[in-house]
C-alpha cells in the first residue's frame, strides 16, 4: 500500500530512540541537535604555496575536444588555488600528461602529441627541487592527431546466442565496437563487461576477461581489437553464510531470499534476492558477495552480510493549513517485532486545532498495524489493521471503528498489488438525527510505477486502480467502487530542473441509493491533494438547503510547471480542477478549479512545499487564499 498525501501537508519531526541515551531531533530531514562533529576533510594545508598561470592550446577546430582536455587537466581546473611548492605543482603537471592521455584515448586519438612546460622546460625533465618566480608560467600544448575507427573486431569465447530472452543483456556495448565506429577505450571495456554479464546470466559465476589486444594502425587510422573471453565452469551456488543482523532470524532470511544450495547460479535471483531484503526495512545496510572461487564441493560460496536498524522509533509531526487550522500527530514503532521483520506500528493525532472552539469537535485517531514480510510468499506482507477515529466536516460529524486483513504483494520492481478485507461500524451525525453503518468491503489495488523520483517526480509516469465490492449490513445494500489514477511527468531540459506535471482521477460507486452509502465510500474532493483552494472535501453534490454531501462519482485533474531555480530553492504554477456528481455517470458535475503558485526548499528526502492557492469559481462558503504546508510534491 502506498501513503496517501495528508489533508494540509505534513510539517515533520522524527526522534529517533537510540539504544544508548543519544538523542538527535531532525526538522525536512535537518539535524538540530545531538549527533557527532566531523572534520571537514577536504581542509587540507598547503604549504609554502606556488601561485601558477597556465595557457592551453590544441591543434584542430574540435571545442568539443579541447573542452574535453580542460576539463580532465588538474593544472586548469586548480589554477586559481596555489600548488604547494615547486614539487607540488611539477607533481600535477607530471600527472596531467595521464590525464590528457586517457581522455585523447576515450576520443579515439591513439598518436597524439603532449608538452607540458613550465618556465619554458618540458616538465618531464625538470628536477623537483627547481627555482620558480613567485608566479610561475605552464604552457599546455595538445595535438590530438588522427581520430581513429575501430577496424578488425575478434571476440575469443564469446557468449552464447541463444539466450532465453529473460536472459539477454542486449548488444549495445559490443556493437560499439563494430568496424567504422569511433575507436573509443571505454568502448572495449565496456564490451568486455558486457560479455561477462551475458557468460554470467548463463551461469557461469567466474566468467572473466583473460586479456584485451589492441593494435593501431597510424597508416590506416583504424584500431583492431581481440577480446579474450574465459566463461569458467557453470556453477552452482553453496548455502550461504550470514555475517550480523543478530536478533534477525536466520532461517526467515533463507526463506526470503530463495537462494538454496546447489541451484545453478543466477544474478537476477541474487537481484531479487537484493530487492526483497531492501523491502523489509529492517536492514540498515546488507550486502550479497560471491566467492572469487569454488569450494571445495565445487560451490560458489555466498556471503550476506547485514546491519540492522534501530529496531524502535518515535516520530512527532503537524499538519497546518489557512483553511483547517492545525493537527498534531505522533506514532510508535517497532521494526522486528518477534525476529522476523515483523513491524508493530501504533498512531495518533488530533486535528482542527484553532479551526474548531470545543475540543469535542476536533478530528481524532488512533490506530495500529502489525506487517508480517514473506507470508504468505517471500514477495508478500501479510497485514493485520485496527483504527478508532472521529471525523468532523462541516455539515456532519463521523465516528468509526475499522479492522481490516490484507495481502500486498511485490510482482515486480514496478507493479504491486494488495488485496484486503475490511470491516467499518459507523455512526454519521447530521441535522436528521444519527445514522449507523456497518460495512464489509473487499479492496483489490494495484500500483504501477514508473517515476524516477517518487517524492520529487521530473520524468515517467504512474498509475493506480481500486476496485472494491462491498455490502452494508444493516440497509442490506450491496454495491461497487472503481476508480483509477493516472500521473504523467515531462522534463522540458536535459538535467530536468524545468518539468510538467499532470495528474488524471476518475471514479464511481456502483449500487444501492446514495443517501444509504456509507459516507467514507462516497467521494468528496478539494484540499492540499486534490483541488488546492479549497477547504479539504468542501466539494461534493449540493443540496437544496445549500449543505455539501457526498457524491457516486468523480473527476480530478491537475497541471503543474516545477522548476528548480537552484539546488534547493524551486517554484511551481498550477491548475487543479474537480467534480464530485450525484449519480454514477462522469458528465453531471460541475467543474471547480483552483490555481496558484508554490515554493519548494529541496531536502534531500523530499522537497518542502508551501503552496497559496485561490477558487478561481469561488463559491460563497470558499476562502479567498488558501495555503498548504508539506513535505513532497503535491502529486
Amino acid at each position: 500500500m502506498r501513503p496517501s498525501l495528508t489533508r494540509t501537508g505534513i510539517f515533520c519531526a522524527a526522534l529517533l530512540l537510540a539504544a544508548a541515551p543519544t538523542w538527535s531531533f531532525e526538522v525536512f530531514g535537518f539535524q538540530l541537535f545531538g549527533g557527532g562533529d566531523e572534520e571537514d576533510e577536504d581542509a587540507v594545508e598547503i604549504l609554502n604555496p606556488q601561485p601558477y598561470s597556465v595557457t592551453f592550446q590544441t591543434s584542430g577546430d574540435d571545442e568539443k575536444v579541447d573542452a574535453l582536455l580542460q576539463a580532465s587537466s588538474a593544472l586548469v581546473q586548480r589554477q586559481g588555488t596555489p600548488a604547494s611548492g615547486a614539487s607540488g605543482l611539477i607533481a600535477t603537471a607530471r600527472a596531467d600528461y595521464r590525464r590528457l592521455l586517457a581522455a585523447l584515448y576515450e576520443e579515439g586519438f591513439y598518436g597524439p602529441r603532449i608538452s607540458i612546460r613550465l618556465q619554458g622546460n618540458e616538465v618531464s625533465q625538470l628536477p623537483v627541487t627547481v627555482d620558480l618566480p613567485a608566479t610561475a608560467q605552464v604552457d599546455v600544448t595538445v595535438d590530438p592527431g588522427r581520430r581513429f575507427l575501430f577496424g578488425r573486431t575478434r571476440v575469443n569465447n564469446a557468449p552464447p546466442q541463444d539466450q532465453d530472452i529473460r536472459d539477454d543483456v542486449g548488444s549495445t556495448a559490443r556493437d560499439a565496437l563494430a568496424p567504422g565506429q569511433v575507436a573509443r577505450a571505454s568502448a572495449i571495456d565496456a564490451a568486455g563487461r558486457e560479455m561477462i554479464e551475458a557468460w554470467r546470466q548463463d551461469g557461469h559465476a567466474l566468467a572473466k576477461v583473460r586479456d584485451r589486444e589492441a593494435i593501431a594502425d597510424h597508416e590506416t587510422g583504424t584500431l583492431d581489437v581481440t577480446v579474450d573471453v574465459d566463461p569458467g565452469p557453470k556453477v552452482r551456488i553453496d548455502d550461504f553464510v550470514l555475517n550480523g543482523a543478530q536478533g534477525l532470524d536466520p532461517a526467515f532470511i533463507r526463506y526470503l531470499v530463495e537462494l538454496p544450495k546447489g541451484a545453478e547460479f543466477d544474478p537476477d535471483q541474487l537481484d531479487r534476492a537484493e530487492r526483497r531484503l531492501a523491502s523489509l526495512g529492517v536492514l540498515r545496510s546488507f550486502r550479497i558477495s560471491e566467492g572469487e572461487s569454488l569450494n571445495e564441493e565445487g560451490l560458489l560460496p555466498l556471503t550476506l552480510e547485514a546491519e540492522l536498524r534501530k529496531l524502535r522509533r518515535i516520530g512527532v509531526g503537524a499538519t497546518l493549513s489557512s483553511i483547517d487550522g492545525l493537527g498534531l500527530e505522533g506514532f510508535w514503532l517497532h521494526r522486528n517485532m518477534f525476529g522476523r521483520a515483523e513491524r508493530l506500528r501504533l498512531d495518533a493525532s488530533i486535528g482542527g486545532i484553532g479551526d474548531n472552539a470545543s475540543v469535542e469537535d476536533y478530528d481524532y485517531a488512533l490506530g495500529i498495524s502489525l506487517t508480517f514480510p514473506g507470508r504468505p510468499s517471500p514477495d508478500s506482507r501479510f497485514v493485520l489493521a485496527g483504527e478508532v477515529r472521529q471525523d468532523n466536516f462541516d455539515t456532519y460529524r463521523e465516528r468509526s471503528v475499522t479492522a481490516s486483513a490484507g495481502i500486498q504483494r511485490i510482482i515486480n520492481p514496478f507493479l504491486e498489488g494488495s488485496l484486503t478485507l475490511e470491516g467499518r461500524l459507523s455512526e454519521v451525525t447530521d441535522d436528521d438525527g444519527t445514522t449507523r453503518f456497518e460495512t464489509v468491503s473487499l479492496i483489490g489495488e494495484v500500483f504501477y510505477d514508473r517515476r524516477d523520483n517518487e517524492t520529487d517526480a521530473r520524468d515517467g509516469f504512474f498509475l493506480s486502480a481500486e476496485a472494491r465490492p462491498f455490502h452494508e449490513l444493516n440497509f442490506g445494500n450491496t454495491g461497487f467502487r472503481l476508480g483509477v489514477e493516472g500521473r504523467y511527468f515531462v522534463p522540458l531540459v536535459e538535467d530536468k530542473s524545468y518539468a510538467l506535471a499532470f495528474r488524471g482521477r476518475v471514479g464511481s460507486l456502483f449500487g444501492s441509493p446514495r443517501e444509504e452509502m456509507p459516507t467514507d465510500l462516497l467521494y468528496f474532493t478539494g484540499g492540499g491533494g486534490s483541488v488546492r483552494g479549497y477547504s479539504f472535501r468542501s466539494i461534493g453534490v449540493e443540496e437544496g438547503d445549500g449543505d455539501i454531501s457526498g457524491g457516486r462519482s468523480v473527476v480530478e485533474i491537475s497541471a503543474e510547471i516545477r522548476a528548480d531555480f537552484t539546488r534547493s530553492i524551486g517554484a511551481v504554477a498550477f491548475v487543479d480542477g474537480g467534480y464530485v456528481g450525484a449519480s454514477t455517470g462522469l458528465a453531471n458535475g460541475d467543474l471547480q478549479f483552483g490555481a496558484g503558485v508554490g515554493l519548494r526548499y529541496n531536502t534531500g528526502l523530499g522537497p518542502i512545499r508551501l503552496d497559496l492557492a485561490r477558487a478561481v469559481n469561488k463559491r460563497e462558503q470558499d476562502p479567498n487564499f488558501a495555503f498548504y504546508l508539506g513535505i513532497g510534491q503535491a502529486f
